[in-house]
């Protein structure tokens, strides 16, 4: 087979599955460069759905022993996710967002491929992909707000509360967060202060990570301190967005998180995680405008304003900061993470319950099936 053909029947195959490829002439040299033309030729056939060893060996006319032997080494690259279920192991081939970003980043390496790779799928994510990937009304991610910020914590739900699905996950793991990693390896972009080592997952996403390196097995209290300093440091909590079986949670920030970070879409920009079902509400009498809420905000959902009614400075009168100032609001931009109201020194913001709900997904596959019917795919392309 030519060695463009195999990339470009790769690129009709990732297609067909979750996210699109806009610009497929971009996303070329980066294939080129994370696949061989053979694993690209491979891969190009490989379901999305997971496939028991036995059907992909009837597949692809090939002995189990022989098939095993070619897949292993794509497995250990990334490039084949490897299910272990109840009754067999299952392979699939993910989604680009999968083998781009996640599995180069989650093992931290620095070395030649990455520096290479990483800026190419900085470039290309910025400047085409990311308006795919965010312009959908579902998200990969749900905001879940920082525990103590829910005005009236009695009206939070299982489904909404951190610190209750950490308790109830039997398998906890860290990983170096791949968005970070990427911007690091990339001198094209800005670097991150924020710490590297805090992508969380858990249950058999986890098991998959740590068996293949690109994490460790840690304790509960390990990632509640980790969820801790995470809020502490102004970062967003983002859940696998769906209301069963989730297993990871992101410690977003605003320059590089895949979901917060600025792309190069119209506006307004739709970016961000799937919002919580909480808003924030200010307590004027308290608000000192001080504008640390501001400057946190992922979303800039929150500004400093001049008052209308502003009193005109007198000579050898200091005026505060809020008779001169107020903050302005804006619902539609919130996702109702909390950030704002944790870190708010006056305590003068909180998290407070909205009317109507989000309508999350019931089930990862749930969420998938979401993604590809908002993007027009034909689910018969998918096995």
């Amino acid at each position: 087979m030519p060695e463009n053909k195999a990339y470009t029947d790769l690129i009709e195959h990732v297609e067909n599955w979750l996210f699109g490829v806009p610009k497929p002439e971009d996303l070329l040299p980066i294939l080129k460069l994370r696949f061989t033309p053979d694993e690209a030729a491979f891969l190009s056939r490989l379901p999305h759905m997971p496939h028991t060893l036995d059907q992909l060996s009837e597949k692809y006319g090939i002995p189990q022993d022989k098939l095993s032997e070619k897949m292993d080494p794509m497995i250990k690259k990334g490039l084949i996710y490897e299910v272990e279920g109840k009754s067999a192991v299952r392979y699939s081939f993910p989604d680009h967002l999968f083998f781009m970003m996640r599995m180069p980043g989650w093992k931290g390496e620095d070395n030649e491929l990455n520096r290479k790779l990483l800026p190419m799928v900085n470039k290309y994510y910025i400047n085409d992909f990311g308006a795919d990937f965010m312009g959908y009304p579902t998200k990969g991610l749900r905001a879940i707000p920082i525990a103590r910020t829910v005005q009236d914590p009695r009206v939070v739900t299982p489904y909404e509360d951190v610190l209750q699905f950490v308790d109830e996950q039997d398998y906890h793991t860290v990983s170096t967060c791949p968005c970070r990693h990427r911007h690091r390896l990339d001198p094209n972009v800005p670097d991150c202060e924020h710490e590297i080592r805090n992508c969380l997952h858990f249950g058999k996403l986890g098991r998959y990570i740590v068996k293949h390196g690109m994490g460790e097995e840690i304790r509960k209290e390990e990632t509640l301190e980790i969820l801790a300093k995470a809020a502490d440091a102004g970062l967003v909590h983002g859940l696998s967005n769906s209301l069963t079986n989730a297993d990871t949670i992101c410690n977003c920030c605003s320059c590089c998180c895949l979901f917060l970070e600025p792309v190069n879409m119209p506006s307004p920009m739709p970016r961000g995680h799937q919002p919580s079902n909480y808003k924030v509400e200010q307590n004027r009498e308290t608000c000192v405008a001080c504008g640390k809420c501001v400057k946190l905000c992922p979303m800039k959902a929150l500004t400093l304003r001049d008052k209308p009614d502003a009193p005109k400075p007198e000579e050898g009168v200091k005026l505060k900061p809020k008779d001169l100032k107020e903050i302005a609001y804006d619902p539609d931009r919130c996702i109702g993470c909390g950030v704002c109201a944790h870190k708010c020194p006056t305590q003068s913001l909180s998290l407070k319950r909205m009317d109507e709900e989000q309508d999350y997904p019931q089930s990862m596959g749930d969420t998938g099936r979401r993604m590809m019917t908002e993007r027009g795919r034909d689910f018969s392309k998918v096995y």
